[in-house]
Order: structure tokens, then sequence, then C-alpha cells
């Protein structure tokens, strides 16, 4: 009997094991200049250009410039642009992403996206609150649920992690040349809000991004939590998925 249990407990986790996957990942070296990349689509049809650029730090390598409008002029609730990539009905990920900040202002990253009105937003602080980053809730308003420091520069490039978990969130960042496995660091951010239960990752306001991969766990982003810059042919080899 004890056999028994034990061998249905195993295949139970494995098979939730195998459940798990990469949702999305993208560097964007096979999209276009000048072109919005694959899979991404528009959230909130706004003012401004979403586009494909040359990364400003490294010409040879594309990255995904989410407005062309001036910094006070990107953001949704200006009426800029907003796009979103993945599945309504996405629940809890992972999200990693390069982010690079153009420009002095707020901006930043979204999740649980399912309407221009009904959204998270992991925000870069500015003018009187620089150097913190923020959870926000939008709801017809803005209500910050969470707030933490982390000092960035513009015209840089950081790397980010975002846990999306229930009613639970955990945002870390490191600069993008720093090797340390994100599991080693402390969360620059923590926040419990439970509005919203599904919905799309997407961008908001003046960033840039690079080298996006979105999983249900820290195995499925087996893409870039050591990588520095570019990635290698691991990467090439990669299919992006929906």
């Amino acid at each position: 009997m004890r056999i028994l249990l034990f061998i249905l407990t195993f295949l139970m986790l494995l098979s939730s094991l195998s459940l798990a996957k990469q949702f999305y990942a993208s560097n964007f070296e096979d999209e276009t200049i000048g072109n919005t990349p694959k899979h991404w689509e528009i959230g909130f049809k706004g003012n401004g250009k979403a586009q494909i650029i040359a990364d400003p730090l490294n010409p040879k390598n594309k990255v995904f410039s989410h407005s062309d409008l001036a910094k006070d002029q990107a953001r949704h609730d200006v009426n800029g642009v907003m796009w979103v990539v993945g599945d309504i009905n996405w629940q809890d990920y992972i999200i990693e992403y390069d982010a690079y900040f153009p420009d002095e202002f707020y901006m930043g990253t979204v999740f649980r996206f399912s309407d221009p009105e009904k959204f998270y937003l992991f925000d870069r602080r500015s003018a009187g609150e620089a150097g913190n980053f923020d959870f926000w809730k939008r709801q017809g308003n803005w209500t910050r649920f969470g707030t933490g420091k982390f000092e960035t520069k513009i015209k840089e490039w950081y790397r980010f992690r975002i846990i999306v978990k229930g009613d639970t969130f955990q945002a870390y960042g490191k600069s993008r040349d720093d090797k340390t496995p994100f599991k080693n660091l402390k969360p620059i951010l923590e926040g419990k809000e439970a509005t919203f239960k599904n919905g799309n990752f997407g961008l908001y306001g003046l960033i840039y991004v690079d080298n996006v991969v979105i999983g249900e766990t820290e195995d499925d982003l087996t893409i870039s939590v050591e990588s520095i810059g570019k990635l290698t042919s691991t990467w090439g080899s990669l299919k992006e998925c929906q």
C-alpha cells in the first residue's frame, strides 16, 4: 500500500512538473527594424509608434522601443499607446527582461493586463521619487500598493524579474552586467493585491526592452538568468511561444 501511494505521489508530481512551460521568449534578432515584433498586439490604441530599433549602446543589437514620443507624451494616461504580449488567460508567471530608460521620467512594464483600465504596473519613478520603483493598480484611477528602492540611471541597461503568483508580487532588479542569479538577491519591491486574476504582459511609456522571457516557473527561464548582453546559440535555437 505504501509503495502504491509513493508511486501515485511521484506520478502526480511528475505530471505537475511537465505542465510547466515557457510562454514566450525573444531577443528580437529575427525582427525587422521599423516593425513591431511578432506576437505583440495593441493593448491601448493611443499615440506613438512602437518598433524594433538598433540598441543605442550597440548598433549591431536589435531591441524593442515602445514609443517614439517624448517622455511626457508616451504614457497611456496621457493617451500614449500600449503594447502587450501573451494570453489574457495567463494567471501566475515569471517575467524577465532587459530594460533601458531613454530619459528621466515615469515608465515601466505591466502585467495581468486585460483592459486599458484593468492592469498592474511596475513603474520606475522620477522627479521627487527618483530611485524608487512602485507597484500600481489601474482601475479608472491609480492605486499604489508597494514601493521599493532601486537606483537606476538613464541610458543604461538593467535586468528585471517580476514574479506574479496569486495576490503576491515580487520584483527584482540588477545591472545587466551583474551575473548574480536573481534567487541570490533580495527583491527590490513586494506587494499584495487581489483584484486582477489574469492577463498579459506589456510595456508602459517610453521604455526599450530586450531579451524578454516569460514562463510558469524559474526552471522555464532557461536562457536568461546568467546572461550578459546578447544571448548566444542557446537562444538561437529557441522558438517563440504562445
